[in-house]
């Protein structure tokens, strides 16, 4: 039922594509190619790395941890219109390291203690029993493999009946970030670390915005004066959740245990949207 709301509405391959043209090209995630990057690269990810990305998307971080890294990397993603699309490029591109499945996470078979990195740009939010798959995903590490996610959050109070609606229309499960940093120390990952974004997720907001309205020609030529509405509408009121400090974003990072047992408590800033 998941796959069938994801491929009919929100990811139906029209509306993948203007998604891109906001984000940027091979990406349907918050600040597209700068956060990639930027997280990306901390990781500091060596040739040969094995690398899982759940929920990857069209494929834009994949191909560049390939790409600039050289790890090799394995996408996972619930909608057929996106995975199609991935693999179509990575065709194109020849990207012999990068592959990617038709999966549901939750569920697909995951090899055991076979990854140095698990990689998630705000996918999980869809998954109701995080601390289920979180364990799935610590158990796909290898002893001492990292994880980095980022996902859509809540502050932690009960919704405006605008934020419960627009929660309940995409069927989003939403965690404050504290509490998200729970799940993964409860899943048994270490070194966790749980901060809030929100301030980044503005930028990136404003940054998408703005080039949404500077291309809107471009826009509406190729897709039509209402899906440009239909986009800059969205980001306008995501802007205004973020402004009334409902809607937030984390990034999380932890680390499967070297040895069984060893279990760290959560760390990290919890830096509001004004702290930066």
């Amino acid at each position: 039922s998941m796959r069938h709301f994801l491929d009919n509405q929100q990811y139906n391959t029209p509306g993948i594509l203007r998604y891109e043209k906001v984000f940027g090209a091979g990406f349907v995630s918050t600040g597209g190619a700068a956060t990639t990057a930027a997280f990306v690269d901390a990781l500091a990810l060596r040739p040969g790395d094995a690398v899982l990305d759940v929920g990857c998307g069209i494929g834009g971080g994949a191909f560049y941890m390939a790409a600039r890294h050289g790890a090799r990397v394995h996408g996972v993603d619930l909608s057929v219109n996106m995975v199609l699309l991935a693999m179509a490029r990575a065709a194109d591109a020849r990207a012999d390291a990068v592959s990617f499945e038709i999966a549901d996470v939750a569920t697909v078979p995951l090899p055991a203690a076979a990854y140095d990195v698990v990689y998630s740009r705000d996918t999980i939010l869809h998954v109701a029993d995080k601390k289920a798959l979180l364990e799935r995903l610590c158990a796909a590490l290898k002893p001492g493999g990292r994880l980095l996610v980022t996902d859509y959050c809540s502050s932690g109070d009960p919704p405006s009946p605008e934020f419960g609606a627009y929660i309940a229309q995409r069927g989003y499960h939403l965690l404050s970030v504290p509490d998200y940093g729970a799940a993964l120390c409860a899943a048994g990952f270490a070194d966790v670390e749980a901060d809030d974004r929100t301030w980044q997720f503005k930028a990136a907001l404003d940054a998408e915005l703005a080039r949404a309205r500077e291309g809107k020609a471009a826009f509406v030529a190729e897709f039509s004066e209402a899906d440009y509405d239909a986009v800059v509408g969205g980001w306008e009121d995501k802007l205004r959740r973020v402004a009334a400090g409902e809607q937030r974003w984390g990034l999380f990072t932890a680390r499967r245990p070297a040895e069984v047992g060893h279990v760290g408590a959560a760390t990290g800033a919890a830096n509001g949207a004004n702290g930066h």
